[in-house]
């Protein structure tokens, strides 16, 4: 049996800082603040050159990839972060994040199987993952055979990847990605405690009209049940209030019904098919709520207990920082350290459904577990509140499918750039 592990990718564990936490919530807000100037600025030119980027906020370094010269704006912000601690060293590469991502989403696009795998993006390298037989087994999904089409599918991606001077990576691993919604409830029943004897107070039950992220939501698919999420941010589009969630907790659909834990509706799934069904899924999707709901910019941690959302990153939360959640689930946590992006495949029985995600690291028992899709992902919070980083997407599990130690992300960055007009509700919006 092969072991867990990455090829030319790092796992940054979650340090005991130095740093009081108040001052390491805003050396990361600082970090991230420069990170999203210089990724935006790279983003606006004809060919973006971004490649890895790892943080250490408790030395107060960044380190950033980056393929070719570095432009003398990007220099110039560097020097300005320097003034402020702020060390930033530039690490040559040959590839951008940008070219793998492609060669990333063409090779899923073409594998043949249906099968759930993943396809990390490291610097300069893919590493494709394609669990064992018996971990396919273990989560529902079909086993991919190495051979045959998929050789020549890995082969076509190896060419692509050396055009650019980076390479391919393929290993069998005793781990499978799986999306983290709790399926199976028939029509109108309610959810019962039992993962593992979690606690299902962690969040917020009952809210009707009036709307946070954190919330403990239900969707009825088409196939008559119900499926078990948490709800992520809330924001507005146009007039329209929403709360972002999960695509796949509504099986990657619009109009599906959306209704509080104690079973009063909420709301429809929407912009599912603009952020889904693109040439670069994401999984994301929000619940439109009515007209005359109102939302608050803040997420649930438990059934009274909130944090302040003040921003949203525009970004992807670089490997090596730390992050919180809240799910129904795993309830209120900060023992969360983001690691590298993934083009992750969960195995469906209409074939595997592709999204660009980033996976985060648990230093307890659990990154999330099976309930806590679309769940809030946030930045430590300060004493103001907190950052939107991403909403909870799924697991990657070894053998047992309810919890995981590592778990994958939707960056809301991805929600914010497609979606064009959409803003999270923040406390420092006007």
């Amino acid at each position: 049996m092969a072991s867990v592990g990455l090829t030319a990718s790092f796992v940054i564990a979650p340090a005991s800082p130095t740093l009081a936490s108040e001052d390491l919530a805003e050396m990361q807000e600082a970090h991230f603040a420069v990170i999203d100037e210089i990724a935006n600025w790279d983003a606006q030119t004809p060919h973006p050159r971004l490649g890895a980027i790892e943080g250490d906020p408790v030395a107060g370094t960044i380190s950033i990839g980056w393929a070719g010269a570095v432009p003398t704006e990007v220099r110039a912000m560097a020097d300005a972060a320097a003034e402020d601690g702020i060390r930033i060293d530039f690490v040559p590469q040959v590839s951008s994040e940008q070219e793998m991502l492609e060669i990333a989403y063409d090779l899923a696009a073409a594998m043949p199987a249906d099968g759930a795998f993943a396809i990390g993006l490291n610097a300069d390298a893919l590493s494709v993952e394609v669990p064992t037989q018996e971990a396919a087994e273990a989560v529902g999904s079909e086993h991919i055979a190495l051979e045959g089409e998929v050789l020549d599918v890995i082969e076509t991606a190896e060419r692509a990847a050396a055009d650019l001077g980076a390479e391919v990576t393929v290993e069998e691993t005793d781990s499978a990605p799986v999306n983290a919604a709790a399926t199976g409830m028939l029509p109108g029943a309610a959810m019962q405690a039992g993962v593992m004897g979690a606690n299902l107070s962690a969040t917020r039950s009952n809210d009707s009209s009036v709307l946070s992220g954190g919330m403990r939501v239900q969707t009825h698919w088409a196939s008559g049940g119900w499926v078990s999420c948490t709800s992520g941010f809330t924001g507005f589009y146009g007039h329209q209030p929403l709360i972002v969630t999960a695509a796949h907790c509504s099986d990657y659909a619009d109009n599906r019904a959306v209704r509080n834990r104690n079973g009063t509706r909420i709301g429809v799934s929407d912009l599912v098919h603009e952020l889904n069904d693109g040439a670069r899924p994401y999984d994301l999707g929000v619940i439109a709520a009515s007209y005359d709901a109102r939302t608050l910019p803040r997420i649930y941690t438990s059934e009274t207990a909130t944090v302040n959302i003040t921003g949203s990153q525009t970004t992807w939360p670089p490997s090596g920082y730390r992050l919180c959640s809240s799910g129904q689930i795993t309830g209120w946590k900060c023992d969360l350290t983001a690691g590298e992006a993934y083009v992750t495949c969960y195995g469906t029985n209409r074939g595997p459904e592709c999204m660009h995600v980033q996976i985060v690291r648990s230093s307890g028992s659990s990154a999330f577990c099976l309930g806590d899709s679309g769940g809030p992902v946030v930045s430590l919070p300060s004493s103001s509140g907190a950052i939107a980083v991403g909403v909870v997407s799924g697991l990657k599990s070894s053998y047992s499918v309810n919890c995981s130690k590592e778990g994958l992300i939707a960056p809301v960055s991805q929600l914010l750039s497609t979606v064009h007009g959409l803003q999270l509700h923040t406390t420092l919006r006007p």
